[in-house]
């Protein structure tokens, strides 16, 4: 097989997947936008999106075949098709996006070629919904948006207008210009004012709206890798879902978003520039370089690994002398990448200015005297409620005992916030689809509002989806930050 160009030295790829609404009328237009703004594009088409649209129009002007079915014999000669095709695209762009489809991927589902190969790729997700308003606003599409924002789609529409249903309300696709311009943004990594996750429905919502506009923030997410020889390596179990749901929030919310990952398995915020690392020393790199280029908040949700070896081994060490191998290994302390971000801030060496959001995973033990521990920067956890059915005095005990290891963190590493969670119980932990914890400032009182907790504290509540999550919490470090009142102060 021939080797692939570099994404920059060919068109950006757009597989185009039409789901069975109405507006898959507008489909051919749509392709046609798509290749005038520079894109390839490779339609693919539910059975219901053909009774609305036809195959020979759409393979006309995208000149190409069209794909419709996952058992098309003649697409899985020579390879697996639909996982070749998966993986073509820079960009899959879901116009009109139905409920059946989205809460198909919601569910993992892959029971026709378009679920497949939302299942399967990895290239950035831009859905483009359209359906009756009532269908929009049903609880269980707006939990299936926030599942999908968690794992780093975006979504570009609805419009409000006249439905095919007769309605006037929420739920029209938007128009095939404003598409195909939303999907070139997102392919240039640039903010599009149309692209956004899901509503959050914070009351400071309309705050952070425009107070992140415009503003450059810097995530990490995932875990790092500490390498013993060239193949094996230690780590955790951090998903990066709590990293990127936050930069996806951050990128609806009109800012310029630098994320920063170590290796994990989720597709790209639409929008959002990615910068892929491995190791911690590689990690805090990629932060100094995205930080020299400017930043107004640095959220470090990595979980980095807290030992390294000293002296790795160069050459991959025999199975049958692993434990010879390793057993003497001196071990060093991992960079400790918050802290010195922090001291290079105070020392005025970069980042003078920018705000740095820190994470703390904490285990509380159920009783006192029992393990209560742990460093990190993720937030893969739940919140300090209690375990399930404790009454209302353990819940504070835990709450109390929470507050106390966040702030204990908070003041070792000079950050202006810390994120604390709980995990290591039942609902939480890492690869949970939610989370919840404390958002505890360093300076004074907390913002108030929604959610206020104790003073300079914001608690989240119950444990929520991470996209809904990440929401809150950038509402109120908005609020906190940059609303007009506190631009005003100079804060």
């Amino acid at each position: 097989m021939a080797a692939e160009p570099p994404a920059r030295q060919r068109r950006s790829r757009v597989l185009l997947i039409v789901a069975g609404g109405i507006a898959a009328y507008k489909a051919p237009d749509l392709v046609r936008k798509l290749i005038a703004a520079g894109c390839e594009v490779q339609v693919v088409v539910t059975e219901a999106a053909l009774g609305f649209c036809t195959e020979l129009s759409l393979a006309t002007v995208s000149g190409r075949p069209v794909r419709r079915s996952l058992l098309d014999a003649g697409a899985e000669t020579g390879g697996v098709g639909h996982i070749e095709l998966a993986d073509w695209p820079d960009l899959v762009l879901i116009a009109p996006a139905t409920a059946d489809l989205m809460a198909r991927a919601a569910a993992g589902m892959a029971n026709d070629l378009a679920s497949c190969v939302l299942l399967a790729t990895r290239a950035a997700l831009l859905w483009a919904p359209a359906m009756n308003t009532n269908m929009w606003r049903h609880p269980a599409t707006r939990h299936n948006l926030e599942l999908l924002a968690a794992r780093g789609s975006s979504f570009v529409g609805p419009d409000r207008g006249e439905l095919a249903c007769g309605w006037i309300g929420e739920g029209r696709m938007l128009d095939p210009p404003i598409l195909a311009a939303a999907a070139r943004a997102t392919l240039d990594g640039e903010v599009h004012p149309q692209v956004r996750g899901p509503e959050a429905g914070s009351a400071t919502a309309s705050v952070t709206s425009s107070a992140l506009s415009g503003r450059r923030v810097v995530v990490t997410a995932g875990p790092t890798r500490a390498f013993l020889d060239p193949v094996r390596f230690i780590s955790n179990a951090s998903t990066g879902a709590m990293g990127f749901a936050l930069a996806a929030a951050a990128r609806a919310r009109g800012a310029e978003v630098v994320l920063i990952a170590g290796p994990v398995a989720l597709a790209t915020p639409a929008g959002v520039r990615r910068v892929d690392v491995e190791t911690g020393a590689q990690m805090l790199a990629a932060c100094r370089e995205a930080v020299d280029e400017g930043a107004d908040l640095l959220a470090m949700v990595a979980a980095v690994a807290d030992l390294v070896p000293a002296d790795p081994a160069t050459e991959k060490v025999d199975k049958d002398r692993v434990l010879a191998g390793f057993a003497d290994m001196q071990w060093r302390a991992e960079v400790d990448i918050l802290a010195t971000l922090v001291r290079e801030r105070e020392a005025g060496e970069r980042g003078v200015g920018m705000r740095i959001l820190g994470f703390g995973a904490q285990t509380v033990a159920s009783r006192p005297g029992e393990g209560e521990t742990s460093e990190g920067e993720t937030s893969e956890g739940e919140t300090g409620e209690g375990e399930p059915g404790a009454g209302a005095a353990e819940a504070d005990r835990v709450r109390a005992r929470l507050r106390e290891l966040g702030r204990a963190k908070l003041a070792r590493k000079g950050c202006d916030a810390l994120f604390v969670n709980r995990v290591g119980i039942p609902g939480g932990g890492f690869a949970s689809p939610t989370n919840a914890g404390l958002l505890i400032f360093s300076d004074g009182p907390g913002a108030g509002g929604p959610g206020a907790g104790g003073p300079g504290e914001l608690d989240s509540g119950p444990s929520r989806p991470k996209a809904e999550l990440a929401a809150w919490m950038l509402d109120g470090l908005a609020a906190r930050w940059w609303s007009a009142a506190q631009e005003g102060e100079g804060a």
